[in-house]
């Protein structure tokens, strides 16, 4: 831009009325920041789980091809009979139930933590 057309900008935006924010426009404009920022950290997690996924799916449908267009032969193997005794098992499920309980309670703990945080930012 010229020098004429930066000083008829200047004096246009000088005639104009300064206008006062509202009090609540700085808490506002955070929480819209917040919002998309979960927004855009959603959608890169969707996008690698669904890179996973599509080199997860090629690799086995390589694996697959490979396996035909070579023509292997059956695999024949005879597993060995394993006899595991009932506290094993009991063992294993308690364990399975203690991660599942821990999952869970810490996505309550980071959403209730979230909340908090929230309001401390609201107050003045």
């Amino acid at each position: 831009m010229n020098q004429t057309e930066q000083d008829i900008l200047k004096s246009i935006f000088s005639q104009l009325p300064e206008e006062v924010l509202p009090p609540s426009f700085q808490p506002e404009m955070m929480q819209r920041i917040r919002q998309e920022a979960l927004r855009i950290s959603k959608r890169n997690n969707r996008l690698r789980i669904l890179a996973l996924i599509a080199a997860t799916g090629i690799t086995i449908g390589l694996a697959v091809a490979a396996l035909v267009y070579l023509g292997m032969p059956p695999i024949q193997t005879e597993f060995p009979q394993i006899s595991i005794p009932p506290y094993y098992l009991s063992f294993g499920f308690l364990v399975l139930l203690l991660l599942i309980a821990d999952h869970l309670l810490r996505q309550l703990y980071y959403k209730r933590r979230e909340g908090v945080e929230d309001r401390k930012m609201v107050r003045p």
